[in-house]
């Protein structure tokens, strides 16, 4: 008799290249039947014959919210779509309803198993009460372990925040810069800009524009509104003009009176300023009387 030889697997070949592929099926029908479980469990609440109440139901509610598949199940799913490699695809959407579902069931578990069924409980007997207490406290602990570690993955492979970046960066207003308005015309961007209505800082480039012949400017500060008539401005001297010598009138003199309908004058050529390119006026002589009217 001959013996048929065994079958080895082929070099390279490992159990891993047939399982892989199934992994994202798995781990979508962990959740699947994690959610039905939690379903049936709601369904149960409620009161369907004569005898049965809600109080009644919620105090044996506790372990179809809270056992170990609705725990192992969700945790089994997460494992097998991040922490194998490699990532699948839709490892966040799992990680996200397997946070739903612990959600639920925590929740459930302590309103309605741990707070209503306990007291339910404790309307028959104390003692039994207590003991329901410590073993659905122990129980919910391993539910808030295995949640927690599903919050830490959550946060440092999906939600991580993103930096704040530094002020004056690329699209962040400067220190003193108006949010949304560029910075001044020759001025360097990161510095305060200069407010209107104060001296340049020290260092700070200035420009001046001279404003030519015709064009409309700025009315100085106390300039009276477009088209009303200015006074001429006289050209100041280029030189100090001479001291002119004044004499004393007397104080007998009184000036004479003008003709009706004639308008006087009184000059004192000590006060008038020469203009630049003009000599100056001569001064009084001794017999000059500088208050004597000037007829026109």
């Amino acid at each position: 008799m001959t013996t048929q030889p065994e079958a080895t697997p082929s070099d390279g070949t490992s159990a891993s290249q047939f399982t892989k592929p199934l992994r994202e099926l798995a781990a979508l029908v962990l959740l699947g039947a994690t959610g039905v479980l939690l379903f049936v469990a709601i369904l149960n609440l409620i009161p369907t014959g004569d005898f049965e109440t809600f109080t009644g139901n919620a105090a044996g509610s506790f372990d179809g919210f809270v056992n170990l598949a609705t725990i192992g199940l969700p945790f089994l799913a997460v494992l097998l779509a991040n922490h194998v490699q490699p990532v699948l695809g839709r490892a966040k959407v799992i990680t996200l309803v397997a946070l739903i579902e612990y959600a639920v069931a925590g929740f459930f578990g302590v309103v309605f198993g741990l707070f209503i069924g306990v007291v339910k409980i404790a309307d028959d007997s104390v003692f039994n009460a207590l003991k329901a207490f410590l073993g659905r406290i122990a129980v919910l602990a391993v539910l808030a372990i295995a949640a927690y570690a599903l919050v830490r993955i959550a946060r440092g492979l999906y939600w991580v925040p993103k930096p704040k970046p530094a002020p004056g960066m690329y699209g962040q207003p400067a220190y003193g810069q108006q949010p949304g308005y560029p910075p001044g015309y020759g001025q360097q961007p990161g510095y305060p800009q200069q407010q209107p209505g104060y001296p340049p800082a020290y260092g700070q480039p200035t420009a001046a524009y001279p404003q030519t012949y015709g064009q409309p400017g700025q009315q100085p500060y106390g300039a009276g509104p477009a088209g009303a008539p200015t006074a001429p401005v006289p050209p100041m001297p280029t030189s100090a003009p001479p001291h002119a010598p004044t004499s004393t009138p007397p104080s007998h003199d009184q000036p004479p009176q003008g003709e009706p309908g004639q308008q006087t004058q009184l000059i004192n050529p000590a006060s008038q300023q020469p203009s630049a390119g003009f000599p100056p006026p001569p001064s009084a002589g001794l017999g000059d009387d500088p208050t004597r009217p000037v007829q026109r």
